[in-house]
């Protein structure tokens, strides 16, 4: 079997969670201590806005940005940087945006995909979801095949064991409840400080076995497949086109394997989604199920989350489709100063 090698877009950050998973309230706190202060995190009064310990402000900070909902603006060498809301961020945790405490399943999903898309910060996380031919979720393999990823990917900075390790700790206490015993109900304290093991990514079994879902992503709101979709098919297609749901379903970051999507669930959320939007439609081309879009598919799939959310982007004047189109995948040897 060849070694999973790490796309371009996919940078070489480890650790800089601080062993902290994103907890319920991280996301928008952040979001309206940058909007007010832009140079928030410069100051010693990041501990006292933030409510929260000084590591925990560092992984509040390196979480939005991986969630793209913050840029890093450098001003000059040995400058702090600023820390502002993208336009996505304001769309989704402005006061009055699409939903800023994040009370819709289908916005965990959302995130969860904006997570793992270009610029990815997280490459055990993109490993896990995308790259790895595992099921079970056993440490020792995950950070063997991280490893080799990044290896295989030529990385100037290799990543050491431990902080992988760290890593792969992070990344299943962010998608599992608190106790195997507790599966499949989740409690209160689990949703404040693991909010994403909502979505039923990870399961845990009585003998603390960690597994991915086949098919979590029934769950998701059809708009929300719909956009991961069209956005995905927008980073090789600007314009009016088509894409397979083979391709949808097994390509290494597509949807099937980002959102855990069997071809029933893909298939139904696209029909939803396209009575609803007559730019879209499945169809079948010389036996082959395909999405067809007749409109460039990322400012489509922003459409289409308007199913879910309302006009928000009319509402608020951000047009985050036009900021994503504009923002190119950072490379490898990037990563922001957290």
């Amino acid at each position: 079997m060849p070694t999973p090698v790490f796309p371009s877009y996919v940078a070489p950050v480890h650790a800089r969670h601080g062993s902290y998973s994103p907890r319920y309230g991280w996301l928008l706190k952040t979001h309206l201590a940058v909007r007010d202060n832009p140079r928030v995190f410069a100051t010693s009064r990041a501990i006292v806005e933030l409510g929260a310990g000084k590591s925990a402000v560092a992984s509040m900070r390196f979480w939005s940005s991986a969630f793209k909902l913050t840029d890093e603006i450098r001003r000059g060498h040995g400058v702090a940087s600023d820390v502002t809301p993208t336009a996505r961020s304001r769309w989704l945790l402005h006061e009055d945006g699409a939903d800023p405490y994040l009370e819709q399943e289908g916005s965990l999903f959302l995130l969860h995909w904006w997570l793992l898309a270009p610029p990815c910060l997280v490459p055990a996380w993109f490993y896990t979801f995308c790259l790895s031919p595992y099921a079970r979720l056993e440490p020792g393999p995950l950070r063997e095949g991280v490893l080799r990823a990044a290896a295989a990917a030529h990385w100037q900075r290799v990543p050491t064991a431990g902080a992988v390790h760290r890593d792969i700790g992070c990344l299943i206490r962010m998608y599992t409840t608190g106790s195997p015993h507790e599966q499949p109900r989740t409690t209160l304290e689990d949703l404040v400080d693991r909010p994403f093991s909502a979505l039923g990514l990870m399961s845990v079994a009585p003998d603390g076995m960690v597994r991915l879902s086949p098919s979590a992503g029934a769950r998701a709101p059809a708009a929300v497949v719909a956009y991961a979709c069209l956005e995905y098919a927008s980073r090789a297609t600007p314009g009016p086109g088509s894409i397979s749901l083979g391709r949808l379903l097994h390509d290494d970051a597509g949807p099937g394997r980002v959102l855990r999507l069997q071809p029933r669930s893909l298939r139904h959320a696209l029909q939803a989604a396209a009575t609803r939007h007559p730019q879209l439609a499945v169809a079948e081309t010389g036996g082959t199920e395909v999405l067809t879009f007749n409109c460039p598919p990322l400012a489509l799939a922003w459409d289409v989350l308007a199913e879910s959310y309302g006009r928000v982007r009319q509402r608020l004047g951000v047009h985050p489709e036009q900021n994503a189109a504009q923002i190119p995948a950072r490379s490898r040897e990037e990563a922001p100063h957290v």
